[in-house]
């Protein structure tokens, strides 16, 4: 009995306490440069550095290590990116906007607010070419990424078109069935990135698929529960291709739409005397943790309690560039542009 209370006590101690962590190794090329963690929001710009979209900084140290940790993180899964460069310039600034950085390194990764990640080099000391320690679903995308490497290196065994078709069409096919025994919708949802891209070499084969398979159904709807916003970019990407399955839903939702207009215009006559009775208009107070990132609503809530810049990135762990980024960021999406408007979020 007491050993049943303890373990329920390490349990919930553990929860409360319960922080992601996620660190790593470079070679010597980088140990004076900057590595970012940043989350992606949207399953179509995996590739893309976003500014708006970094959670943390780590300063390579001299044993070239970073290390990234903390306790905001969702409890679900998403999908994070590592990245490392060494162009000296703001991390604001066009090359890093426009991922022109030639010297750059990047790793995608599914974790959540407890998982536990480390990165090692490989053997021929190269970044981010080994695969990651940590859970099952940490290791999911790379273990994904060297599926494909050796479906292509299949291709050298191709001597015509006829023969390079059949292995694009197998390779499809694998990597959509090795996606399904991950038991993660996120890989799922990362391999079907790789194959519905319109310039991926998989493409006319996934735009058959949809045709007759209700596999992509069945993946929005695992999405739906746990991960509702990439479900909703899924839903949208499946409409575009016309996915018949989807189509019946299409036309619900203009019907919906026009039946929404009408109930709109009635209301607007039914209340257009009470609009015209207002002394005056009132501003719209915005619900700033519906159109703000968490890094965003962290920064705001700081600057609230009037910390300064530079204390803000301390507490945080970021720089100052990054801070002022994030800051006209959030004027923008509140439609303020000073810090005494701050409040009025508060009050």
């Amino acid at each position: 009995m007491r050993k049943t209370i303890t373990s329920v006590l390490l349990f919930i101690c553990f929860q409360l306490h319960a922080q992601f962590q996620f660190s790593g190794k470079v070679n010597s090329n980088y140990k004076n440069a900057t590595a970012y963690l940043s989350i992606v929001d949207n399953y179509n710009q995996t590739h893309l550095f976003l500014t708006e979209q970094i959670l943390l900084e780590s300063k390579i140290d001299s044993l070239g290590e970073y290390h990234f940790k903390g306790d905001f993180l969702s409890p679900n899964s998403k999908i994070y990116n590592i990245h490392i460069d060494n162009c000296q310039s703001a991390v604001n600034d066009y090359k890093h906007l426009t991922n022109h950085c030639d010297d750059s390194k990047n790793i995608l990764f599914i974790a959540n607010n407890t998982d536990v990640v480390y990165f090692p080099l490989n053997s021929l000391a190269q970044v981010f070419c080994e695969t990651p320690k940590g859970e099952p679903h940490t290791q999911a995308i790379q273990k994904i990424d060297s599926l494909q490497e050796k479906l292509f290196a299949n291709l050298s065994y191709n001597i015509n078109d006829k023969q390079r078709i059949i292995t694009y069409k197998n390779s499809f096919k694998q990597l959509q069935k090795f996606s399904k025994t991950l038991h993660a919708p996120l890989a799922e949802l990362y391999t079907y990135q790789l194959y519905a891209n319109k310039e991926s070499i998989y493409n006319p084969f996934y735009l058959a698929d949809l045709k007759t398979s209700d596999y992509y159904l069945t993946l929005l709807q695992k999405l739906e529960i746990t991960h509702p916003k990439y479900a909703k970019q899924l839903q949208q990407n499946l409409i575009q291709d016309q996915y018949p399955l989807l189509q019946h839903k299409k036309d619900n939702h203009k019907t919906l739409a026009l039946l929404l207009a009408v109930l709109l215009t009635l209301s607007i006559v039914t209340n257009i005397y009470y609009f015209k009775k207002r002394k005056g208009p009132k501003k719209v107070i915005l619900n700033y943790k519906e159109v703000l990132t968490a890094q965003e609503q962290k920064i705001l809530e700081l600057m609230h309690q009037k910390m300064t810049n530079k204390e803000i990135a301390n507490a945080l762990f970021i720089s100052v560039s990054t801070v002022k980024t994030h800051i006209n960021n959030i004027y923008s999406k509140l439609k303020i542009s000073s810090r005494k408007e701050i409040g009025i979020f508060y009050n």
